[in-house]
C-alpha cells in the first residue's frame, strides 16, 4: 500500500514538471495542492490546470505453469522377515535334595504334681427353733339354716310328634355303552440306509528344515567397579540435661463418718380394750360390732426414728516438691568418609557362532479315503386298530319313599314342689390354737478338710532326629527352538505419483493509473 502511494506521488510530480510551461508560479501549490492560506498574497495564483491519475485497464498475455502429477509403476526390493526356528543346546543346574536325619539334644521342664490334704476350720451360725403354743378366743356369727317345702304350679307346652310315610317319583337317564372296533390306514416314509466309500485328494506343504552355521558380531558392556571416599555430612543429637523443681499435690480423699439423730413423728398406736363395757360407750349392735369398735380404739405417740450415719469424703492437701530432669536433645553437623563404589561400561566387541535353521515347504499330494452313508425314504402303508366306545343314555322312572314329621304343642298343668331355706345367725365364741416359732443362732465351728495341688518342673534331657535337607545342582544338557529372524528380498510392485511442470498461456486485465490534465479555477477564500 505504502509503495502505491509513493508511485501515486512521483507521477503527480512528473505531471507537474511537464505541465511547468503553461502556469510559471506552479511551485507554490506544494506538489498540486487546492489552497494555501499561509503563502503570501503574491505568490498564489488565481487560476492553474490540476494533474489527475486516472485508471487504464489493457490486457495482457502471461505464462502460467501448473503441477500435474501422474502414476507410474516401479518395481522395488521390499524386505520382509519371517521367524524360523534352531535348536540350541544349553546346559542347566537340575536341584537334587537329599534329606539326612541329625541328633539333636535339648533339655524340657517336665512338670511333677504334689498333692496334699489340708483342713480349714471355720465358724456357722447355727440356727435353733422353738416352738411354743398359744391360743386366741374370738367371736363367729354362725349362720342356722331352715328348709320349708313351698309348692309352686305352672304350665308348659308338651310336643306330639306324628310320623307320616310319603311317595316322590323322578326320572334319571341311565348311560349305556357301547364298544366297536375300527381300523384306521396311515403312510410312514421308512429310511433306507446305504454305505458307499469314496476318495478324498488334498495337497500339503511338508516343512524341510536346513542348518546354517552364521557369526553373528554383538556390543556388551563390560562393567569396572571403582572405589572412591566421599565425604557425607550427618547430623547427631547430643543430649543435654536440666533440672528443675515442681510441686505436685499429692493429696487423698478421707472418709468422715457423722451421726445424725432421727426425727421425731407422731404415730396412732392402737390401746388394748379387753371388753367393750369399758370404753363408756354404748355396745354396737350387729355382726362383728365389738371387733369393729375395738379397731377404733387408738393413741398419739411422739416416736423418735432410729440415728443414722453420714459419710462423706473429706479432701485432705499435702503438696510434695521434687527435682524434675528434663533431657533436651541438641542437633549437631559432622562429616565422615564414606566409601563409594562407582561402576562404568566399557563396551567389547564379541563373535557368537549360531546355528540358524531355515524351513521351506515342499508340496505334497495325499488320498484320504472316506465312507460316504446315503438314506433313501421308502413309502410304506400300515394299518392300526382301535377302539370306539359310544355311550347313549335311556330314560328310566324311580319311587323314593320318604318320612314327613309333624310337631303339635298340647298345653300341659304341672306341681312342682321348692324347698325354701332360710338363715339366721347365732353367735358362738371359739378357741383357735395357733403355734409360735422362734430362732435363736448357735456359733458352731466346722472342719473342712481340702486338697491343696502344688507342681514342679524337673529338668529331662531328651534327643530328637531332625531330618535335614540338603540340596546340589547337577548338571544337564537340554535343548530349546530358538526362534531367529530371517530376512528375505521380494520383488514389489509400487505405484507412485511423479510431479510434471506443464506450462498454458493465460490471458490477464491489467490496470495502470496514467495522469491527466484537468483545468481548473481556484478561489482563496
Amino acid at each position: 500500500m505504502f509503495k502505491s502511494l509513493k508511485v501515486v506521488r512521483l507521477a503527480a510530480g512528473a505531471a507537474a514538471a511537464l505541465l511547468g510551461g503553461f502556469a510559471a508560479p506552479a511551485w507554490a501549490t506544494y506538489g498540486g495542492g487546492a489552497c494555501n492560506r499561509c503563502s503570501p498574497a503574491p505568490v498564489v495564483a488565481t487560476q492553474l490546470n490540476v494533474v489527475s491519475l486516472a485508471p487504464q485497464v489493457e490486457t495482457v498475455y502471461q505464462t502460467v505453469y501448473e503441477t500435474v502429477y501422474e502414476t507410474e509403476a516401479v518395481t522395488v526390493m521390499e524386505t520382509r522377515y519371517r521367524t524360523a526356528y534352531q535348536t540350541e543346546n544349553y546346559t542347566v543346574s537340575r536341584p537334587v535334595w537329599e534329606t539326612s536325619f541329625v541328633e539333636r539334644k535339648y533339655t524340657v521342664m517336665k512338670p511333677v504334681y504334689q498333692t496334699e490334704n489340708r483342713e480349714r476350720r471355720y465358724t456357722v451360725q447355727r440356727p435353733v427353733y422353738q416352738t411354743e403354743r398359744r391360743e386366741r378366743r374370738y367371736t363367729v356369727q354362725r349362720p342356722v339354716y331352715q328348709t320349708v317345702n313351698t309348692e309352686r304350679r305352672y304350665t308348659v307346652m308338651r310336643p306330639v310328634v306324628k310320623t307320616q310315610q310319603m311317595e316322590r317319583r323322578y326320572t334319571v337317564q341311565r348311560p349305556v355303552y357301547q364298544t366297536e372296533r375300527r381300523e384306521r390306514r396311515y403312510t410312514v416314509q421308512r429310511p433306507v440306509y446305504q454305505t458307499e466309500r469314496r476318495e478324498r485328494r488334498y495337497t500339503v506343504q511338508r516343512p524341510v528344515y536346513q542348518t546354517v552355521n552364521q557369526e553373528r558380531r554383538y556390543t556388551v558392556m563390560r562393567p569396572v567397579t571403582e572405589t572412591v571416599m566421599v565425604e557425607q555430612p550427618y547430623s547427631v543429637c547430643r543430649p543435654v540435661t536440666t533440672v528443675r523443681q515442681e510441686t505436685v499435690e499429692c493429696g487423698y480423699y478421707e472418709r468422715q463418718y457423722t451421726t445424725v439423730p432421727g426425727p421425731v413423728v407422731e404415730r396412732r398406736v392402737r390401746v388394748p380394750v379387753q371388753e367393750c363395757d369399758l370404753c363408756g360407750e354404748e355396745q354396737p349392735r350387729g355382726l362383728l360390732g365389738c371387733l369393729h369398735h375395738k379397731r377404733k380404739v387408738t393413741a398419739t405417740v411422739a416416736v423418735q426414728c432410729p440415728p443414722r450415719t453420714v459419710c462423706q469424703r473429706v479432701w485432705v492437701s499435702r503438696p510434695v516438691t521434687r527435682e524434675v530432669s528434663e533431657t533436651r536433645y541438641v542437633r549437631e553437623t559432622m562429616v565422615r568418609q564414606v566409601p563409594v563404589t562407582q561402576c562404568r561400561y566399557v563396551s567389547e566387541e564379541r563373535v557368537e557362532s549360531t546355528p540358524v535353521t531355515t524351513c521351506r515347504y515342499v508340496t505334497e499330494e495325499r488320498v484320504e479315503p472316506y465312507e460316504v452313508q446315503t438314506c433313501n425314504y421308502v413309502a410304506e402303508e400300515r394299518v392300526e386298530p382301535y377302539e370306539v366306545q359310544t355311550c347313549r343314555y335311556v330314560a328310566e322312572e324311580r319311587v323314593e319313599p320318604y318320612q314327613v314329621r309333624t310337631c303339635e304343642m298340647v298345653a300341659e298343668q304341672r306341681v312342682e314342689t321348692i324347698p325354701v331355706t332360710t338363715c339366721n345367725y347365732v353367735s358362738e365364741e371359739r378357741v383357735e390354737p395357733y403355734e409360735v416359732q422362734t430362732c435363736q443362732l448357735v456359733a458352731e465351728e466346722r472342719v473342712e478338710p481340702y486338697q491343696v495341688t502344688t507342681c514342679s518342673y524337673a529338668a529331662e534331657e531328651r534327643v530328637e532326629r531332625v531330618p535335614v535337607r540338603t540340596c546340589r545342582m547337577v548338571a544337564e544338557t537340554a535343548s530349546r527352538q530358538v526362534p531367529v529372524c530371517v530376512a528375505e528380498q521380494v520383488p514389489v510392485t509400487v505405484n507412485r505419483v511423479v510431479a510434471r511442470q506443464v506450462a498454458r498461456t493465460v490471458a490477464v486485465q491489467q490496470c495502470t493509473m496514467v495522469p491527466v490534465v484537468t483545468p481548473a479555477c481556484l478561489t482563496c477564500q
